[in-house]
């Protein structure tokens, strides 16, 4: 399903669509009581050429615990899978990184982005050569009474929750100045 405007949008912005695909990533995560690895010396950021899991973060929230370690999956085999093999398959990445203790995690959730109505992939769009130099200036240029505002259209943080926050202002500021 996609977002459907009538009248269409002008044909630059089909193109920039076209021309704009989102990423094909998931992420996994696997809490733990404490964040064992660094016990080990292990700061949890690691990259990995071993499916599905090929980089991983520790997010936790707090020093001494819970430990929560979050990998980025390549959703294009990982996605289709039962929950059970994707938990089996990412857990077996984290201990291939961090040992065996990443097998037995307190709780196991993961994403996935493809699942999405309206962003049908993510967490960000992975453009492709030419893309930008040839689209990237119809990304903030209004459409009629429409502005827009996304992750893809900030200045700053592109692909992260802050940069969608700014484009958000941005796009708000711009239409407050036409009032």
């Amino acid at each position: 399903m996609a977002i459907e405007f009538d009248p269409p949008l002008p044909p630059e912005y089909q193109q920039l669509a076209h021309h704009w695909p989102q990423g094909r990533l998931s992420k996994a995560y696997a809490a733990y009581s404490t964040p064992f690895w660094r016990a080990s010396g292990y700061s949890g950021q690691a990259l990995s050429d071993e499916a599905p899991v090929f980089i991983t973060f520790d997010v936790s929230p707090h020093a001494d615990g819970p430990g929560i370690l979050m990998g980025f999956v390549d959703a294009r085999g990982f996605d289709s899978l039962p929950i059970e093999e994707r938990r089996r398959d990412a857990l077996r990445c984290f201990a291939s990184l961090f040992g065996d203790e990443a097998l037995d995690p307190l709780d196991y959730v993961d994403y996935r982005w493809g699942t999405e109505e309206f962003a049908p992939g993510g967490p960000t769009a992975a453009v492709p050569p030419g893309s930008w130099t040839k689209y990237g200036h119809w990304l903030r240029e209004p459409v009629g009474p429409i502005h827009w505002a996304s992750t893809e259209t900030a200045d700053e943080w592109t692909g992260y929750f802050d940069g969608a926050v700014r484009s958000g202002q941005r796009a708000a500021a711009e239409v407050a100045a036409l009032l």
